[in-house]
């Protein structure tokens, strides 16, 4: 096998794990309380080491305004409770 051939292969696998590391990252941070642009971003640059901080950094407790936001439809979905 041609070399230039599997160091091409090679290196567009490591751009996917990049890109898919960056999905990952901006979809957890707001969950974790942190933003989700800059934690994204950081995947981007540093790839999985960023996404593995954010892992391992403690959760913040998420800022009104900010985070997850609760559904306004949410009591629609609820059980009925039985008095």
């Amino acid at each position: 096998m041609d070399p230039f051939l599997l160091g091409t292969g090679l290196f567009i696998l490591g751009a996917v794990v990049w890109v898919v590391c960056a999905i990952y990252a901006y979809r957890l941070a707001p969950t974790y309380g942190r933003g989700a642009w800059p934690w994204a971003i950081a995947a981007i640059i540093f790839g999985p080491f960023a996404l593995f901080a954010l892992v391992l950094l403690p959760k913040k407790s998420a800022k009104a305004g900010q985070g997850q936001h609760e559904d306004p439809h949410a009591a629609l979905y609820e059980r009925p409770r039985k008095h």
